[in-house]
């Protein structure tokens, strides 16, 4: 089918704008990203710090198995090719509870028994537990290939057949494991996950990786994005690094022109904004319009919490072996912006040898989550004061972890950090999110088809158009929006 080529300025670089502009490139339009920062990725990032690399996003990446919908998207933008080396972690997490350790794998099976034999006294719940994740694994192949009503209706009778998934999402993870006995595993269960999505979405991403399909390109987010910018480029893409996006220039209900930062003024024919809406509500279009469903769930704080972090970055020369990949320690509570946060998160990324060991000395993350109050309460301190409460929470976090592995005194060294106001400064998102609105509750879901009521030629995509949001939702939603303009 031939389509008349149209002049489309997509605001900002991340996955959305990176994979809505080859697709649209690939139907021959002429596609200009403008990106505020030196270089593509957005939230999806990596970059160098001492010599060492960080990855700022991806602990695993969604749809890396082989023939669902997810991977030809990624295989479609180079994100994944014949070259790039996909690395299979065994555990999803594993949860180190005063020394009992909860390993949260993805043999299943293997799982359960391990499980079983922590706690006895909890067998029936930890079967009727996995037996939850194996009817998410059905649920989820359906859904990656959903594409005909055949399938739509099998995937809804799926849910239906499914009591326990269907009350999963209305229960948060604190409730669901209330009815463990064992207080390892109840901490697990409340914490195995970051964020604050609800019950049903653990069981949904715990149930992706279990079945093959959440695994780590080697070289992280760093590479992986470098790939997808060359594949931009050498379809005739256009790149503007270093230039924000000012303002729209608007005539009869379209956006005819766009200014930057620099002074740029360039015709569209379309306008795919990829960043927070709201940015573009408030600042480009001072308040003029509104996407309504958006303003209900910043208003609901508590059903729709968005997920932030603080994540410090330290290297550990030596062994590390105390630390079982991705493990959550249950620590004493440490202020952390408006929360005490009783667990922490330590991410190894001795997986990955070529990118993240140099001279003996690992990179490893430290990570607890933040949200709205916890931003508010960060924007309130002065610059000084600021910088010294972020020191402070750093120190902290690695005390904590030096706490739960003594063995690593003397060993450990810091690297760098970033927190919401950080996170809000690289991504003008609100809050500093890291992710979406999380889903809570059914009243918590929301989506948006990506449009703004009164203008005819803006679209929308990227994480802020579903609740949960995440590189998956990015990528999906571009996919979505490119496939509109014709």
């Amino acid at each position: 089918m031939l389509y008349m080529r149209k002049e489309i300025i997509i605001i900002g670089g991340g996955i959305a704008g990176l994979n809505a502009g080859i697709e649209l490139l690939q139907k021959g339009h002429k596609v200009t990203i403008i990106e505020k920062n030196s270089n593509v990725g957005g939230l999806c990032s990596g970059y160098d710090v001492n010599g060492f690399y960080i990855d700022a996003c991806i602990h695993w990446l969604m749809g890396t198995q082989k023939s669902n919908a997810l991977y030809e998207l990624w295989n479609n933008i180079d994100a994944f090719n014949d070259d790039v080396r996909i690395i299979r972690l065994e555990n999803f997490v594993t949860i180190d509870y005063n020394g009992t350790k909860v390993r949260v794998g993805r043999d299943l099976e293997k799982t359960r028994l391990e499980w079983i034999n922590i706690a006895p006294e909890d067998k029936r719940n930890i079967n009727k537990f996995f037996s939850i994740v194996k009817a998410m694994e059905k649920l989820m192949r359906y859904a990656l290939k959903c594409k005909t009503k055949k399938s739509f209706m099998d995937l809804v009778k799926i849910i239906y057949k499914s009591p326990s998934i269907i009350k999963s999402m209305t229960m948060s993870r604190e409730e669901y494991a209330k009815r463990f006995k064992n207080p390892a595993l109840k901490f697990a269960v409340t914490n195995m996950m970051t964020g604050y999505n609800n019950m049903f979405f653990l069981f949904d991403v715990y149930s992706i990786f279990s079945q093959g399909n959440a695994d780590v390109p080697s070289g992280g987010a760093k590479y992986m994005v470098e790939r997808i910018k060359n594949r931009f480029i050498s379809l005739g893409g256009i790149l503007h690094l270093n230039e924000e996006v000012t303002g729209l220039e608007m005539e009869k209900g379209k956006v005819f022109a766009v200014k930057t930062s620099k002074n740029n003024v360039f015709s569209s024919d379309a306008v795919i904004s990829t960043v927070d809406p709201r940015y573009i509500l408030k600042k480009l279009l001072g308040n003029k319009y509104k996407v309504n469903k958006l303003e209900r769930a910043n208003k609901r704080v508590k059903l729709n919490p968005i997920s932030s972090c603080f994540n410090v970055y330290v290297t550990i020369e030596g062994d590390i072996s105390c630390i079982d990949g991705p493990t959550i320690y249950n620590i004493d509570p440490i202020q952390v912006g408006n929360t005490k946060v009783d667990y922490l998160l330590v991410r190894p990324y001795n997986f990955d040898l070529d990118y993240f060991v140099k001279d003996n000395k690992t990179v490893v993350s430290l990570f607890v989550d933040q949200n709205q109050e916890d931003y508010h309460y960060y924007k309130l301190l002065g610059e000084e004061e600021l910088k010294k409460t972020e020191q402070r929470i750093c120190d902290d976090l690695i005390a904590a972890l030096i706490d739960k592995n003594p063995n690593l005194k003397g060993r450990v060294d810091y690297l760098t950090y970033f927190g919401p106001v950080e996170l809000e400064k690289r991504t003008n998102t609100s809050y500093g999110a890291l992710q979406a609105y999380s889903l809570t509750d059914l009243k918590s879901f929301y989506f948006t088809e990506g449009r703004v009521k009164g203008i005819k030629n803006l679209y929308c995509c990227g994480q802020w158009t579903r609740c949960i949001g995440g590189t998956p939702t990015a990528l999906l939603t571009s996919h979505q929006i490119a496939k509109k303009i014709k």
